[in-house]
């Protein structure tokens, strides 16, 4: 029978006490004895077979008195050195940062030299025996041994190891290096032993080679024999400047669309040795082959290029991108030596030393667009006080250019309409100085917002046409009709594609009136250190590195201007709220002395009768809506006496509200004597194209002949 239960004691009154939290004690580092050291993978093996380098290990302090995570993880890799090398093991031990006890960087980096022994006991004796692995070790020195791992090719990572720039110490700039050769040596041994043999990288590392040695990594991932070509060039092995590396940056374009070309384009004339106009011939190659590939084919196979592209053939290369866009059909005729004319003229500047200009032609130009091209060049770098940027300036004349466009500057060469290659005294022919001078400035000014460059450009153009024939400095765009300032102009959808006539044309006209404001309010020698800083700021490479140089915009100009002097800092804040965001009023218009006096006198007359209408005959009027403004005529009507035909010329200048003259135009008319002593009346159409849109405001219009002032119209364009 079950046993009778002994009744449980019911509970007492008394709470029972309720224990305290005890802190759970840091456990402390268990010595290591002999137990421990037995199950350490290899420990028995190394005491048996080297017993003096196994108790150097186990003396060390911090294994003495017991070990940690991080620690046990060393000696693990320390055992698994001796396997391959116990003399790297020695080495090790030996050093004062492994003595004195290790960190988790250096945890890491015994790990790292536990691989590099696995694949080769010669580097990792050299990587410990660099004094800056002597002396501890820092982050980026571990990087650099953490890349130096990553090497495929024992032979190539023991030949990096032994570059001197790598045995006077470690920077990030060194680091970055070893891993890009490290990447070389994973595709091809070969290419990254080639680039290691480099002069230029053997010596040091400057920023510009470290990019290069990046570039070279490229292109031997596309194609190795591409690379080893592009390092065999003597123009490489010389020593990387920068147009070296324009050179190569551009082969890498062209090999990563097209490798097998790039290895036949690479062993061509024109790279034997390195010119400027060379570059722009690969920087039109590299183009047409990432965008328009038939192009580039049908180029390179051109029965004149058979035998690879000379020296003077690469002139003509360097325009055929841009032909491919805007005339492809001119490819063809361009590369007929019976059809292309080439006309150089090698100059000395100043700043950039020589300079090579090539203009280039399908029918016979003039000798003056050679004088106007050299004039422009020489001008602009005058004016910047800043070398000019290329060393080779090809002129294309042709119907080649952007649509709705005089001229375009593709970078690798300007594109003109042959129209303006005359030196006839034709509209065109005077419009020719200023039109190549705004394109030469394009070399300067591009890539940044487009107020910014083709106002300079504008405005540069006034400048060097102001040198070249006295042309007052002023300006040459109608006020625009799409918005009210630079901000509002930023806010539109637009770009160069939509046309001169269109909201893109206003960029002209903005930034061509901010620059001449600051010019005519700072005077040229703080308007020119003004401008040279703004360049300076276009040329510094942009926070994130995606591009060369920064987009500069309003920010810029008034940081770059204002820096002239302090006392130029508020008249800079007004001129910038002026045009930028229109919060500051335009300045006082031209004081308009002078009553205008109707008398003729070379022809014994006098005006009448002037007046503004939007009709052709129709009546006077002093406002119009700006969408009617093209049909804007002008009235004139006098009576003459003269005793024969006498051409009487005549000057219509045209002011807006801003202050600004903005148009000349020339015009003349027959006084027939059949006509004296009777009224003879004459309508002149004054508004502008009927694709043109008129900025709202207030407009004057002057007539003068012979600089005597004949009659002043004012006039409202309303909204």
């Amino acid at each position: 029978p079950a046993p009778t239960p002994t009744p449980v004691p019911p509970p007492t009154s008394t709470p029972r006490p309720v224990p305290t939290a005890t802190p759970v004690p840091t456990p402390t580092p268990v010595p290591l004895y002999a137990s421990a050291w037995n199950r350490l993978r290899n420990a028995r093996w190394l005491d048996q077979t080297d017993p003096s380098l196994a108790w150097a290990i186990k003396s060390l302090p911090w294994v003495e008195d017991g070990i940690d995570g991080g620690e046990s993880q060393v000696l693990q890799d320390l055992l698994y050195i001796a396997v391959d090398s116990r003399p790297a093991v020695s080495d090790i031990v030996a050093l004062d940062w492994v003595q004195d006890g290790v960190e988790d960087l250096e945890v890491k980096t015994i790990e790292e030299l536990a691989y590099i022994t696995y694949d080769d006991t010669r580097v990792a004796l050299a990587v410990i025996g660099l004094e800056w692995v002597q002396d501890g070790i820092e982050e980026e020195e571990f990087d650099a041994i953490d890349w130096i791992n990553n090497f495929s090719d024992p032979d190539v990572a023991s030949s990096v190891v032994g570059l001197p720039w790598i045995g006077d110490g470690i920077e990030e700039q060194e680091v970055r290096t070893i891993e890009q050769l490290s990447y070389i040596d994973y595709h091809d041994s070969t290419v990254a032993s080639a680039v290691i043999g480099l002069g230029w990288v053997q010596d040091n590392i400057e920023e510009l080679e470290a990019k290069m040695i990046q570039k070279l990594y490229y292109i031997a991932n596309d194609d190795a024999e591409v690379a080893l070509a592009v390092i065999e060039l003597p123009w490489t092995r010389d020593g990387i400047e920068g147009s070296e590396a324009r050179a190569i940056e551009e082969i890498g374009y062209l090999s990563a669309s097209d490798a097998e070309e790039t290895s036949r384009i690479v062993a061509m004339p024109f790279l034997e040795t390195l010119e400027s106009s060379d570059i722009s011939a690969l920087d039109s190659l590299s183009s047409l082959a990432a965008f328009r590939e038939d192009d580039f084919l049908r180029v390179l196979s051109h029965p004149t290029l058979r035998n690879g592209i000379t020296d003077d053939w690469a002139k003509i290369v360097a325009t055929l991108n841009g032909v491919s866009k805007t005339n492809p059909d001119l490819i063809d005729t361009l590369l007929d030596p019976s059809q292309v004319f080439l006309d150089e003229r090698i100059i000395d500047l100043p700043l950039a030393g020589e300079v090579n200009l090539a203009i280039i032609r399908t029918d016979p130009g003039v000798p003056r667009s050679m004088d106007l091209l050299e004039h422009a060049v020489r001008h602009a770098e005058h004016f910047m006080d800043v070398p000019f940027p290329t060393g080779y300036v090809g002129y294309l004349f042709e119907d080649a250019v952007t649509p709705s466009f005089a001229g375009s500057n593709f970078g690798t060469h300007i594109a003109s309409l042959a129209k303006y290659d005359v030196d006839d005294g034709s509209d065109e022919a005077e419009f020719a100085g200023g039109h190549i001078a705004h394109e030469v400035t394009h070399y300067y000014w591009r890539g940044n917002r487009d107020w910014v460059d083709e106002g300079v450009a504008d405005f540069m153009a006034s400048v060097s046409e102001f040198a070249r024939t006295g042309q007052e400095i002023g300006i040459t765009n109608d006020p625009c009709g799409y918005a009210r300032t630079i901000a509002e102009l930023e806010g539109l959808d637009v770009s160069f594609e939509d046309g001169l006539d269109s909201a893109f044309g206003c960029n002209y006209s903005f930034g061509e009136r901010l620059f001449v404001d600051l010019y005519r309010n700072l005077g040229e020698d703080g308007f020119r250190e003004g401008l040279r800083d703004f360049y300076l700021l276009s040329q510094v490479e942009d926070e994130d590195e995606t591009q060369d140089g920064t987009e500069v915009g309003i920010n810029h100009v008034r940081a770059a201007f204002k820096g002239v002097e302090d006392s130029a800092n508020p008249v800079v804040d007004t001129i910038i709220a002026r045009w930028y965001d229109g919060t500051s009023p335009y300045a006082a218009p031209p004081q308009f002395t002078g009553r205008p006096n109707p008398i003729l006198r070379t022809i014994n007359g006098r005006m009448h009768t002037a007046y503004l209408s939007a009709s052709y005959k129709g009546t006077s009027v002093t406002s119009v809506p700006a969408e009617a403004v093209s049909d804007l005529w002008l009235l004139l009507r006098w009576d003459y006496t003269v005793g024969s035909n006498v051409e009487v010329p005549l000057e219509l200048v045209y002011y807006y509200e801003d202050g600004f003259e903005f148009r000349r135009r020339d015009v003349s008319f027959t006084a027939d004597a059949r006509y004296n002593g009777s009224f003879w009346s004459w309508w002149l159409k004054v508004g502008p194209s009927p694709s043109k849109l008129w900025a709202p405001g207030q407009y004057r219009l002057q007539v003068y002949n012979e600089g005597r002032k004949l009659v002043e119209l004012e006039y409202e364009v309303t909204s």
